[in-house]
């Protein structure tokens, strides 16, 4: 397959700029090598504040469970609840909480708890309303939720995702994408009502609606980690599913633009600006991991983001991505989510180039390895997804 642009070439393709080999399944005793840093991206499936701020909770003890086997250094959970936004203003936040309340604590007796003493949860535009209410979705009733919701949730902070490090992690450089307007991103694929081939039956924006939708449907953030080594930036999302809209794909338009930010993010897009007001992309000489649930897997018609903006694209290492002993027995090595015929490849952790890969791992074993695939389904129906990287030396 052929690899088609540097990284600040990627822009020319999207317009903007003219406006480790895998490893075994159980990590637990795996080696990661000198310096390499675990990074694990984890769909929980919501998981909510009820059941973490209390220990005791089924999926909450199997979720640990999984993550106790590949003790990664840094870990993205998506679909875990921001009880801050919520409202349920508890002493700790939900990621705290579950670091407390399960991860700390050895959840199989070969296990060994977890100690994450940074963590970080952002805000999400799940669930919630812009000032003036709109009728996004177009069912006649403006300003309800979830449709009518920045990002589809119940109430605010649903479904949003959360950040636990062993490393540090600079909060002070942090540059998060919450309120960046998706109308704003140059050749954008929004449908507008009016334009031809946009079905006035289907999802579309108004122009009044486009001047403040956002996005992105939880948040884009860059979080720079403190790894042995030097920094390397985080880049968390976790795009709007591709389905449950109609005959202007108006989501899968959607998930496509979400998709490819985070491209024009690492390729220095000048359009961009965070939720401070800064402006441009990441620093070209910039080290970073890309992670989350995209909702996107290479061949996904009609748009399919991930082979355009992940596996086409030499800004992220994806000639050797992670695999599972059952994603390889239902034919679909590597899958990462138990839909689809033989599962879906939606989760991705993928490296800068100037990184060393030094293995990864879907962690989704064939039935009855010491209980872990009980644990597998009991906590999510996405699995965890790792990858082993170093900072290589002279960086």
């Amino acid at each position: 397959m052929t690899r088609r642009t540097t990284r600040r070439g990627f822009l020319k393709l999207t317009g903007a700029a003219a406006v480790g080999a895998t490893v075994s399944t159980s990590a637990a005793s795996a080696t990661k090598g000198k310096h390499a840093v675990r990074y694990a991206s984890y769909n929980v499936t919501d998981l909510s504040t009820d059941q973490v701020q209390t220990p005791g909770d089924e999926q909450a003890a199997a979720a640990a469970r999984v993550i106790q086997e590949a003790n990664p250094d840094v870990l993205l959970l998506n679909e875990l609840t921001n009880n801050v936004q919520q409202g349920e203003h508890t002493e700790r936040t939900n990621i705290e909480a579950f670091v407390e309340n399960y991860l700390s604590v050895p959840q199989a007796d070969h296990l060994e708890g977890i100690d994450y003493p940074h963590t970080l949860q952002p805000a999400s535009n799940t669930g919630v309303l812009p000032e003036t209410a709109y009728d996004f979705n177009k069912n006649g009733d403006a300003g309800d939720r979830p449709g009518d919701a920045y990002g589809f949730g119940l109430y605010p902070g649903h479904y949003a995702f959360a950040v636990a490090s062993k490393h540090p992690i600079d909060e002070d450089a942090i540059r998060s994408f919450q309120t960046f307007e998706w109308a704003d991103m140059p050749n954008n694929l929004i449908p507008f009502k009016g334009e031809d081939g946009v079905d006035t039956d289907g999802l579309y924006l108004t122009e009044a609606e486009a001047e403040v939708y956002r996005l992105s449907s939880k948040t884009h953030i860059d979080v720079p980690l403190e790894v042995p080594g030097g920094t390397v930036h985080g880049l968390f999302a976790h795009p709007t599913p591709p389905v449950f809209d109609g005959p202007n794909n108006f989501n899968g338009r959607w998930n496509h633009d979400e998709v490819r930010f985070f491209a024009d993010y690492v390729a220095g897009a000048d359009y961009i600006y965070d939720d401070s007001g800064r402006t441009g992309g990441l620093d070209t000489d910039a080290s970073y991991v890309l992670m989350g649930d995209m909702n996107a897997g290479p061949g996904d018609e009609p748009l399919d983001p991930a082979t355009k903006y992940f596996i086409e694209n030499d800004a992220f290492e994806t000639r050797r991505l992670p695999t599972s002993p059952s994603g390889a027995r239902n034919g679909t090595p590597h899958a990462t989510a138990n839909f689809g015929d033989g599962g879906s490849h939606v989760d991705w952790v993928l490296p800068s180039p100037d990184l060393s890969l030094r293995g990864s791992s879907v962690v989704w074993p064939n039935a009855g390895k010491r209980g872990l695939g009980d644990a597998v389904r009991t906590a999510s129906d996405h699995r965890l997804v790792w990858a082993d990287v170093a900072v290589k030396p002279g960086r």
